[in-house]
């Protein structure tokens, strides 16, 4: 899972995240009249989630992960870079993003975290790293109110002529994270959240497509991040899990 997870190289920014997932935008020309969607009596939003964790793979599968390596590759402005995240139960995260000769490493190591930049280091600090401590939680889907995030249900909207139904979450005072499901397969096509840069605030757009099969768990393989008007694809080469990641990738030096 992924996760969302701001890390900024260029003008390429990441969020990394208990899950990595996206759908591809696209534009549409349908002009049939829309069917109303019936939604289910009290619904509420952890229902919503609920049901995605087991339109994904189940409880018990994501249980068993106890740690995950992901590998993704991908193209902003002819730029090739790549991007691999290591994640360890219960709130370990590293990812180091390479983009030619550039390279930029995030760690979390479940109390403090860090992003370098060549010999530059920087903690992380205040909201940011309220949000993370949650965030960087493997299986946070599979209870968000314990670690005391609340969830609004905001009804249905259409993403990309697709009925999702929307969900609030509130991390703290200053951060609402939007999440959109699609009605039918339960499977997640879009999150919606601010990020803080130095420029200043921007809405990021995540989308989610192509999910497959690993080890159990359903996971998207194509990720498409829009801040402002730049827009990013990369494209899930490889997942694996519970391959034993040593507890130093995430020690942080002083």
């Amino acid at each position: 899972m992924l996760v969302l997870k701001k890390y900024q190289l260029g003008i390429i920014l990441f969020t990394f995240l208990v899950t990595v997932q996206l759908i591809d935008a696209q534009d549409s020309s349908n002009t049939e009249l829309p069917q109303k969607t019936i939604i289910p009596e009290d619904l509420t939003a952890l229902d919503v989630i609920s049901t995605y964790v087991e339109a994904s793979g189940g409880k018990d599968n994501y249980m068993n992960v106890h740690d995950r390596t992901t590998m993704m590759t991908g193209k902003m402005m002819n730029r090739k870079f790549s991007v691999q995240i290591q994640q360890k139960a219960p709130d370990k995260l590293r990812q180091e993003v390479h983009a030619g000769p550039a390279k930029q490493t995030f760690i979390f190591d479940g109390t403090k975290g860090v992003m370098k930049i060549g010999d530059n280091s920087t903690p992380l600090e205040g909201n940011e790293l309220n949000r993370t401590k949650i965030e960087a939680q493997m299986n946070f889907l599979l209870d968000p109110p314990a670690y005391g995030v609340k969830m609004e249900f905001d009804g249905v909207e259409e993403i990309d002529s697709t009925k999702c139904y929307k969900i609030s979450m509130m991390i703290d005072s200053s951060t609402t994270w939007i999440q959109y499901y699609d009605v039918n397969s339960g499977l997640k096509t879009k999150e919606l959240r601010d990020v803080e840069m130095p420029q200043g605030k921007y809405k990021q757009e995540t989308y989610y497509d192509d999910y497959r099969d690993v080890d159990g768990i359903k996971y998207p393989f194509k990720i498409k991040q829009i801040i402002g008007t730049q827009s990013v694809e990369m494209r899930v080469d490889s997942i694996k899990v519970n391959t034993g990641l040593n507890d130093k990738l995430f020690e942080i030096s002083e």
